[in-house]
C-alpha cells in the first residue's frame, strides 16, 4: 500500500479505536466464524446471536409478542409487504426513540420500502463489508472506484469521498465516451484501486474494450466486485482477461446487508453465517427444502434490533448445498437467481441499468410496479397506486421519456396487484422484444 493508502487505513481504525473500537470487534467476531465454522466458541456464538434476537423480538415488538419461544421455526414468514404495511410493529419499544439509519431498498421485485437499523446494526454491516471486501482484494485505504446509479442516492461530499477515497461513476451515463474517459482515468491513476457496481456496468466496459480490440491494462485494479444483478461468467473472463484480477459476485440487499460472495477463483456464495441465518424454503410451503432443491431464500437478520427481520422472504430463489474444502464441511449457496431481470432498452438500443426503477421510488402513490417494453419504442408502465389516485401521469410520463429516449410511447395501467410468477417472484421488467 502507498503511504496515502496506508494513512487512510490507519486513520479509520483510529477514529474507530476513539469511539470504542466496536467496528473491530465486530470484525474479530465476523472473522473467527467465518474462518472457524466447526469450532465449539463459533457454533456457542452462533447460536447466541440468534438466540438473543428471539428472546428481543418477541419481547419487545407488538408483532413478534406471540412467538414467545427461542424455536425459529415458531416464528412466521415475512415479506417485503408484510413488513412495510405492519411496520409499526416490526418497530422495537426499546429503540423507538433511539437514533437510527434508515435504509431504502430499490424494490427491483416489485416493492420498495424503508427499514430503520440501530447503530450496532450498522457498525456490523461496516465491519462485514470490510471482511467480504478484503477477501476479494481490496484493502481498506484503496481508491474505490464505486458504479452505481447516483441520480438516485445521495453522493458523499468531497470532503467524505477524499477521506474514504471514493470516486462515483453514474452507471446512467456509462455512454460508450463515458467508459473510454473511465479507461483513461485507471490507466492514469497509479494507486492501488478497487472497483464495486452493477454486474451490467461491467458488461458495458468489456464490450467497449472487445469493440476497441483493446490489449491488457495494467492499472494496479486489485478488486473488482458485482452486485445487484447476476454477474456472467463470460464478464469475468473478461474483466480477468483486460484487468488480470478476478472478478466475484456479492450478494446482498439494501435492507439488511451483506449475505453472500463468492470466493475469488470460485462459483459458489460463502453465506455470511456470522451475521445472517439462512435457509432455502419450498415454493409453495414453508418447509426447508433439501439440500440441492431450489427454493426461496429466507434470512433472520441477527443484529438488526431496532427492526428485527426474521425469517425474511428476500424474493431471490437459490439452491444450498453442503460442500467440503480444505477438510472443513460448509454449507454454501450454489446457486442464486432473481437478481436478474430482463434488460431494458432505450429507444436508440441502449441497454439501461435496471436502477432506473429508482426513479419511481420518488412517486410515493405507487406501491408496486411493472416496465414491459413492448416493441422497440412502446413501453408498458403497470402501477400500484395507493388509493387508486395518481395525479402526475404528465410528470412522469415526461421524466421516463427523458431517460428512455424522446420517441419514447409510455402508456400506464393502473393495477390491483402485480402478477406473480410461478416462483412466487414479482418480475419488475420485462421484455417483450425479440433479440
Amino acid at each position: 500500500m502507498r503511504i496515502g493508502e496506508k494513512l487512510r487505513n490507519i486513520s479509520f481504525w483510529f477514529i474507530d479505536y476513539c469511539r470504542g473500537a466496536n467496528i473491530r470487534k465486530h470484525y474479530k467476531d465476523i472473522e473467527h466464524l467465518i474462518e472457524y465454522p466447526q469450532s465449539e466458541t463459533s457454533v456457542s456464538k452462533r447460536k447466541d446471536h440468534l438466540r438473543q434476537l428471539l428472546v428481543h423480538a418477541s419481547g419487545t415488538t407488538s408483532f413478534y409478542e406471540n412467538c414467545g419461544s427461542s424455536d425459529l421455526q415458531d416464528f412466521p414468514i415475512i415479506n417485503k409487504e408484510i413488513v412495510k404495511y405492519s411496520y409499526q410493529e416490526f418497530l422495537s419499544e426499546i429503540y423507538k426513540n433511539k437514533k437510527y439509519v434508515s435504509v431504502s431498498t430499490s424494490g427491483s421485485t416489485g416493492t420498495s420500502f424503508t427499514v430503520f437499523q440501530d447503530h450496532n446494526k450498522k457498525q456490523r454491516n461496516t465491519a462485514d463489508i470490510i471482511y467480504f471486501s478484503k477477501l476479494a482484494g481490496y484493502e481498506l485505504g484503496h481508491k474505490l472506484f464505486y458504479l452505481r446509479f447516483w441520480n438516485m442516492f445521495k453522493k458523499k461530499n468531497k470532503l467524505e469521498s477524499f477521506i474514504q477515497n471514493v470516486r462515483p461513476i453514474n452507471v446512467f451515463d456509462l455512454s460508450e465516451n463515458s467508459v473510454k474517459d473511465l479507461i483513461k482515468i485507471l490507466k492514469n491513476d497509479t494507486s492501488n484501486k478497487g472497483m464495486l457496481g452493477y454486474a451490467s456496468s461491467f458488461d458495458k466496459i468489456c464490450n467497449y474494450l472487445d469493440s476497441i480490440n483493446s490489449e491488457p491494462i495494467d492499472c494496479k485494479l486489485r478488486s473488482v466486485i458485482g452486485m445487484s444483478e447476476r454477474l456472467d461468467p463470460s464478464t469475468k473472463l473478461s474483466m480477468k482477461k483486460y484487468f488480470g484480477v478476478d472478478m466475484i459476485s456479492r450478494y446482498s440487499n439494501a435492507e439488511n446487508g451483506m449475505i453472500a460472495q463468492q470466493p475469488v477463483g470460485k462459483d459458489y456464495f460463502e453465506i455470511n453465517w456470522a451475521s445472517y441465518y439462512v435457509e432455502i424454503l419450498g415454493f409453495t410451503s414453508n418447509d426447508n427444502v433439501k439440500l440441492g432443491e431450489l427454493g426461496r431464500i429466507v434470512i433472520t437478520d441477527l443484529f438488526n434490533y431496532y427492526t428485527p427481520m426474521i425469517r425474511y422472504d428476500t424474493g431471490d430463489i437459490g439452491i444450498m448445498n453442503d460442500i467440503k474444502e480444505d477438510v472443513v464441511s460448509k454449507l454454501v449457496l450454489t446457486k442464486v437467481e432473481g437478481r436478474k431481470m430482463d434488460m431494458i432498452y432505450s429507444t436508440s438500443g441502449e441497454i439501461l441499468s435496471t436502477s432506473i426503477l429508482l426513479v419511481i421510488n420518488k412517486y410515493k402513490e405507487i406501491t408496486q410496479r411493472q416496465i414491459i417494453q413492448k416493441t422497440k419504442n412502446k413501453y408498458l408502465f403497470k402501477l400500484k397506486i395507493e388509493n387508486h389516485t395518481f395525479g402526475k401521469e404528465k410528470e412522469f410520463i415526461d421524466e421516463f421519456r427523458g431517460y428512455l429516449g424522446e420517441e419514447a410511447i409510455i402508456k400506464l395501467e393502473y393495477v390491483d396487484e402485480i402478477p406473480l410468477l410461478a416462483s412466487g417472484k414479482q418480475r419488475a421488467i420485462i421484455n417483450e422484444v425479440k433479440p
